[in-house]
């Protein structure tokens, strides 16, 4: 087993991992570090999550030189938000080190990211439009920045960034370490790995499982032209609490953004062409539920966390199968089951397939709720009813049996008696839906045929609802309820996550 203390990092970095209770590097850690240490270039390919941060962060330290207060490091980022924490992660590594690390990003007065620099920087994270405006200023030199990451290339690809990136890196040092970091490697990318690192080593990172098994998964097959009626008719049928809509390009994701809207959905867009203020507010109106759909680029699959994303449309097929998983993950939260559905044309059908044998996932042809309800496993509570009139009979002749006898003892009151354990149910309808507190309790006592003393809460929200019911009887009622209709809506039930 290899720990960090094998790496071969500095004491104080040592230290600092110490105090923060990192004792295993993740593999990306394993594999890259010792490459980066020993003065290679590298290109890491993983998924936002598996520690890059550190994988490029802690040598990069290793080597700075406190004396020198000149910029001998930069970190460029695609948004602020990732800005912002590889700064957080890179100060947290240097705590026993004498190094400044200064955050430059839009958004922020450019002022006092200025004063900053002026103060003294031996690694500055940045976005790239702030990068290029402090460099036109006059503020920022790269003349010493001898060690360059570049963080979610593939992302700045996304926005747009790519000939920003090209003339920041032409003025660095020709005899630079460079690190580029990326969950895919479209060709674009590849060809800047090319053009401005020299002889790299990959690190490839294929995560040992692409879970997608909290998540339901269909695809619908429609011509090109056809793929907007088509999505409207089952955001209409399916009626999501929150949805995610990927779209491939930028251009894509304004059009149908107003096809829907002109269809009178309520919707906004999220890609590279709009400013970072318009970005940060769509993402704030959607995280506080003002939005429900959301037409997005890739650019919201890495910085998004949205606890109500019922589902996640891919309108274009993802470019690979990392950013399928990447994508959908973005539903099933929190331990909530997520519905995924994709879009492909009869040209694309064969991409289901590989998808498929990638994660190791099953992806079925869609269905209207209405038909999943039809084909899905009937509650066996007739069955249970046809036994127990078999069996009532036989039970008459021959009397009570032992276990009826005990079971009509009475308990000895325990202590937990005052305040008796229930177990929480999450519904996903509220007020919105038109659902009320009676609605809830007729269908715990008609469709669970649950007795009235086991519900001991009904709370209705305006999104969702919760119930307490006896733990004895929390299984059947999910069993039984979940996936009916309640005043014409799709109910899912599921035990709550505390």
């Amino acid at each position: 087993m290899t720990t960090f203390k094998d790496l071969g990092l500095s004491p104080a970095i040592q230290q600092a991992l110490d105090e923060l209770g990192y004792v295993e590097p993740s593999p990306i850690q394993e594999e890259a570090i010792p490459e980066m240490l020993a003065g290679h270039d590298v290109i890491g390919q993983a998924q936002t999550g598996t520690g890059k941060t550190a994988a490029f962060g802690l040598p990069m330290l290793q080597y700075l030189d406190p004396d020198n207060n000149e910029v001998q490091a930069i970190v460029l980022t695609p948004t602020r938000e990732l800005c912002i924490q590889v700064t957080q992660a890179l100060r947290s590594y240097a705590e026993h080190l004498d190094i400044e690390i200064v955050a430059v990003f839009g958004g922020a007065p450019i002022r006092s990211q200025q004063s900053q620099l002026r103060s003294g920087a031996h690694v500055v994270v940045a976005t790239v439009g702030r990068m290029m405006d402090l460099m036109s200023r006059r503020s920022l030199v790269l003349t010493a920045a001898r060690f360059v990451v570049l963080d979610e290339a593939d992302e700045m690809l996304d926005l747009g960034f790519i000939e920003d990136v090209e003339k920041i890196l032409r003025m660095c040092p020709s005899g630079r370490q460079t690190a580029l970091f990326s969950a895919t490697m479209p060709p674009p990318i590849k060809k800047l790995a090319e053009g401005y690192m020299y002889d790299p080593v990959t690190v490839r990172i294929t995560p040992k499982t692409l879970t997608v098994d909290a998540i339901q998964q269909a695809f619908v097959e429609v011509p090109a032209r056809e793929k907007a009626a088509k999505l409207v008719e089952i955001l209409k049928l399916e009626e999501p609490e929150q949805a995610i809509i990927f779209t491939r390009t930028k251009i894509g994701a304004s059009r149908l953004e107003r096809t829907l809207k002109d269809k009178g959905l309520d919707v906004k867009a999220l890609h590279g062409d709009m400013s970072q203020g318009s970005r940060d507010g769509v993402m704030i109106a959607f995280k506080d539920h003002r939005v429900n759909l959301l037409v997005a680029t890739d650019i919201a699959a890495r910085g998004l966390d949205v606890e109500h994303v019922t589902h996640v449309i891919n309108f274009d097929v993802p470019n690979s199968s990392e950013t399928y998983v990447h994508r959908i993950g973005r539903t099933g939260r929190v331990g909530r089951t997520g519905r995924a559905i994709t879009f492909v044309t009869p040209d694309e059908r064969d991409e289901i397939g590989r998808i498929e044998r990638d994660v190791n996932t099953s992806i079925g042809e869609w269905e209207s709720p209405e038909e999943r309800l039809e084909h899905a496993p009937r509650p066996r509570r007739r069955e249970r009813s046809r036994e127990r009139e078999k069996r009532e009979p036989e039970a008459e002749e021959q009397g009570p049996s032992k276990e009826s006898k005990d079971e009509a003892k009475p308990e000895a009151p325990s202590a937990e008696d005052g305040a008796k354990k229930t177990t929480k149910l999450f519904v996903n309808r509220g007020e919105r839906s038109g659902i009320e507190e009676e609605d809830l309790r007729w269908a715990l006592r008609e469709g669970a045929v649950l007795p009235d003393e086991a519900v001991h809460d009904v709370r209705v929200l305006h999104r969702f609802s919760f119930v307490e019911v006896d733990p004895d009887q929390a299984e059947r009622t999910v069993e039984y309820l979940d996936g009916t209709k309640l005043k014409g809506k799709e109910i899912r039930l599921e035990v709550a996550k505390s």
